[in-house]
């Protein structure tokens, strides 16, 4: 985080104030805009996807703490077709898919460009992936669609874009992070309880 936005981070509550987030003039970002405005909670509530916001603290005791970034999140799976090799779990290779969370939105407010908002988000989900889910029901990627234009962006937290054909045909490829990368195989097993 830099200098100057002190946010916090936490599950979308229905106080948090969505109504005045936007993504700038780019007609593309809209259905993100739309997205956390009217169906983030009802997504929610269904236990469909959950989103996380990044949000400014009320500036006054009465206000809502105001939205400037987000990151939803859901269960997939990533079709691997041998395409990635998983070389700890050989057996495993025989299936064409594997199980994977989903970043299935990523947005920050468009005044809020520069501050790293959308990485936090991303290191928010990766460590919830590693730390949390993968552990509790084996999960062993984080999978996202990415936009040509963020392609790069992923790849800087992390992310590998799947390599066949069609995936580089696709207008979002799927790209993909191996949790079990992120040097967490070196962890001892809990015990069985």
């Amino acid at each position: 985080m830099q200098p100057g936005v002190d946010y916090f981070i936490e599950k979308l509550l229905p106080h948090h104030q969505s109504n005045k987030f936007s993504l700038g003039p780019d007609e593309s970002l809209r259905p993100l805009k739309s997205f956390i405005q009217k169906n983030a909670w009802d997504y929610q509530a269904a236990n469909v996807a959950v989103t996380y916001v990044a949000a400014l603290p009320p500036e006054q005791p009465d206000a809502r703490p105001r939205v400037i970034g987000y990151i939803t999140i859901t269960c997939s799976e990533i079709e691997l077709r041998g395409a990635y090799h998983l070389d700890d779990c050989e057996h495993a290779n025989r299936y064409p898919s594997m199980p994977a969370l989903k970043v299935a939105r990523l947005a920050r407010h468009a005044d809020f460009a520069g501050y790293g908002i959308g990485e936090v988000l991303m290191e928010f989900a990766i460590a919830m992936a590693a730390d949390h889910i993968a552990p509790s029901v084996g999960c062993r990627f984080l999978v996202t669609d990415s936009k040509a234009n963020s392609k790069r962006f992923y790849e800087k937290v992390g992310f590998t874009m799947l390599d066949t054909a069609d995936n580089h045909a696709r207008k979002e490829p799927v790209m993909f992070l191996d949790l079990n990368k992120l040097g967490l195989e070196d962890e001892p097993v809990p015990e069985a309880f």
